[in-house]
């Protein structure tokens, strides 16, 4: 399930390149609008698996697209509407957001000192695609995947695992699927049954050369935290139903924050 917002801004603003966790508490701010109950949930506790330190929101979004997009030295000047993909694959994320969306109209950002006050001018609810067992992806946020690595201080901190490094791709594949096993696994609240199955995850080797390379962000969040993810079209051989979880709530780790959205590329 997902849906297209797009909201026009009541004067030409400015949008630094790190936004993306003021978009989150935006996100937020619909789903406390229609249940504060529900957004509260989501926000400090979400949907835990048991035997893993780790809990999910179940939705993603979309980086913002801009109008017009003038790109200067720290972000879009004069931009006159935004546009952006909400996904998520739980009913209530969707009907809530949609209700918060409706009861005000507005989204409002305080961004680089300034607040921004945008006027939603249309929401549209998108057509979920059929799936197979080999699709192929664009990224429209980058993909974060990380491991556990102990640092120079002796303690255990997460580590932003490089595609584009040889010692840390199988790493990196290995922990994308066991993400989406675990969602899954979450989802459903039970075993996953298809561990036999083959998984191959590759992004794009004509766009890497393009590219020299360098499909990787680092993205400023929260507390000085510096996030390595990586931006490329993707070809995956999987079950289509974690394929479907992928597409419908993100791809890779911190998909409430605004990572692993994508949209299907077909022939």
């Amino acid at each position: 399930m997902r849906i297209k917002i797009k909201a026009q801004t009541e004067l030409p603003s400015f949008f630094p390149f790190n936004y993306q966790q003021v978009l989150q508490a935006v996100l937020y701010d619909f789903i406390r609008k229609s249940s504060s109950e529900y957004a509260s949930f989501l926000h400090e506790k979400g949907y835990v698996k048991d035997g893993i330190n780790k809990f999910f929101k179940f939705f993603t979004f979309s980086k913002l697209i801009f109008t017009p997009n003038i790109i200067e030295k720290k972000g879009f000047s004069k931009v006159r509407m935004i546009e952006f993909i909400f996904s998520t694959t739980l009913e209530k994320n969707f009907k809530h957001i949609i209700l918060g969306i409706f009861s005000n109209h507005k989204i409002r950002l305080f961004l680089s000192g300034k607040n921004i006050v945008l006027n939603i001018v249309s929401v549209d609810v998108l057509e979920d695609p059929m799936f197979t067992d080999k699709e192929k992806f664009i990224c429209i946020s980058p993909i974060a995947v990380s491991t556990m690595k102990e640092n120079e201080k002796g303690r255990r901190v997460p580590h932003y695992l490089d595609y584009m490094n040889p010692c840390e791709r199988d790493h990196f594949i290995e922990n994308v699927k066991k993400n989406l096993v675990n969602k899954y696994e979450t989802l459903q609240n039970g075993a996953y049954k298809g561990e036999h199955r083959p998984f191959k995850f590759d992004f794009d080797l004509n766009y890497i050369t393009r590219k020299n390379g360098r499909i990787s962000k680092l993205i400023e969040f929260k507390n000085g935290i510096k996030i390595k993810a990586m931006e490329a079209p993707f070809t995956v051989e999987a079950d289509p139903k974690l394929i479907k979880i992928g597409y419908e709530c993100g791809w890779g780790e911190k998909n409430s924050a605004g990572f692993g959205c994508v949209n299907l590329l077909k022939a």
